[in-house]
């Protein structure tokens, strides 16, 4: 038996309390798993969260699985409660939620409480994961209901956001300070921030959410809206961020493309 019979297995004991409602996984279903490099998130509603205990029996209930547990390594907030069961150097992640918790903040993200990101956690980078969750198991179209809300794609929403970070991206004192001093460590924090907020402009441009910096090539290359050659010119920005003598010619591309990205705002917001 492996991770896969694992999961299938997990998925089956926990639907059968009386408190869950639905189970998501989130990510590829097809996607090769990788000893120490991969996992699997598992997101479990609940009409009310089962105590440790009562998780740690279903846990133990597993037949003919050999898994390390670690019980909730997760205790509330972004991840919910969250448990680890480690089989084959994999992780596999069942998160508690509310049904409640997960409609509200997922509500208060589309009514634009959550724009900012909140450490590395970016909040509608969970919006990104519920809407295109993978539906294991669930009562009453829980989770069916929940990603058709989130792929309505309010515009509001989009045009809210992409102002809030089209506004950030050029900070105006700071690139002044890196045209003049020539610090690449300097430039990097600048730059990071920069292209952060330059990115979440551009998905929103293409009513798309963002889910995090992964696979940004792809993305970017599948957007109806983009600046001419994207990719390949932010590649430049970050190359040419990383030598005094090309950091002038980096800070004058970050503008050129960030104002391009303005125009194609014009689209959603006029």
């Amino acid at each position: 038996m492996g991770v896969i019979e694992l999961k299938q297995n997990l998925v089956e004991i926990i639907s059968t309390c009386s408190k869950i409602k639905a189970i998501g996984q989130t990510g590829s279903l097809d996607e090769k798993l990788i000893p120490g490099k991969s996992d699997i998130d598992l997101f479990v509603l609940c009409s009310e969260i089962p105590t440790m205990e009562d998780r740690n029996k279903m846990y133990n209930s597993i037949q003919n699985e050999t898994f390390e547990l670690q019980m909730e390594v997760c205790d509330g907030g972004q991840w919910g409660y969250g448990d680890i069961l480690v089989s084959d150097g994999i992780d596999v992640m069942p998160m508690y939620f509310t049904v409640r918790e997960m409609c509200d903040y997922l509500e208060e993200v589309l009514n634009c409480k959550h724009l900012e990101k909140e450490g590395r956690f970016y909040p509608v980078g969970r919006v990104a994961s519920i809407a295109t969750i993978h539906v294991l198991y669930e009562k009453d179209n829980t989770w069916t209901d929940i990603k058709d809300m989130v792929n309505q794609k309010p515009m509001i929403f989009f045009q809210k956001w992409y102002k809030n970070e089209i506004s950030q991206v050029i900070d105006e004192e700071d690139l002044g300070r890196s045209e003049l001093r020539k610090e690449v460590l300097f430039f990097h924090q600048v730059l990071e921030n920069a292209l952060d907020h330059l990115l979440q402009a551009l998905y929103a441009v293409n009513k798309c959410y963002f889910p995090s910096r992964k696979r940004t090539m792809s993305a970017i290359n599948d957007f109806q809206y983009r600046p001419v050659d994207c990719y390949e010119r932010l590649l430049h920005i970050v190359q040419d961020g990383t030598k005094e003598e090309t950091i002038v010619q980096a800070i004058n591309e970050l503008r050129r493309i960030t104002a391009e990205v303005r125009e194609l705002g014009h689209i959603m917001c006029d």
